[in-house]
């Protein structure tokens, strides 16, 4: 069954933008019904008094759908797809929002890169496939006790710590993937 989209005028607060629509005038059901977690991040954006331009959606945007820790290149790539105009510049700079909201993690993978994925608030950590580079954040600290003991061993006081953990995602080892 074919859908022919129509596009209907929508006020959004002070700002006029194009909604994609069915016939019927229904919404879109992809891009008219976003993921609880965009929503929530572009909430926490706008509630920082962030404006909300279509670049930073598409950031954000990408950002929520990439299954793995993105690079900022992958969601240059991905964003462009729904803001042609997304420059570089404009994706490194919303990942330095999102990381300072608590939104984002910057995650070092093996080779030196980075890649960032979406948090939960809090303290947390990834396991990062080596394969296809899905990371999966995980809950509690296992390394505090290693904290305080080098608080004690070496009068530091300990502020922050990053700890990423590599292997092979549950897919991966059933396809008997190796490390690319």
């Amino acid at each position: 069954m074919r859908f022919r989209l129509y596009f209907s005028l929508v006020k959004i607060e002070k700002n006029f933008q194009f909604s994609r629509t069915t016939r019927r005038g229904r919404p879109r059901s992809r891009s008219a019904a976003r993921r609880p977690r965009e929503e929530a991040f572009l909430h926490t954006l706008a509630e920082a008094g962030y404006s909300d331009t279509r670049a930073r959606r598409a950031v954000v945007h990408a950002l929520c759908e990439a299954n793995a820790g993105a690079t900022p290149g992958d969601l240059l790539l991905r964003g462009r797809a729904i803001h042609s105009r997304l420059g570089p510049v404009t994706v490194y700079r919303t990942l330095d929002i999102l990381r300072e909201l608590g939104l984002v993690r910057r995650l070092q993978l093996e080779d030196g890169s980075s890649a960032y994925a979406a948090s939960s608030r809090g303290h947390g950590h990834h396991v990062i496939c080596r394969s296809c580079r899905r990371a999966v954040e995980f809950t509690g600290c296992p390394i505090d006790g290693v904290l305080a003991s080098a608080a004690n061993s070496t009068g530091y006081r300990v502020e922050s710590h990053q700890l990423e953990l590599f292997g092979l995602c549950p897919d991966c080892q059933g396809e008997g993937r190796r490390k690319k």
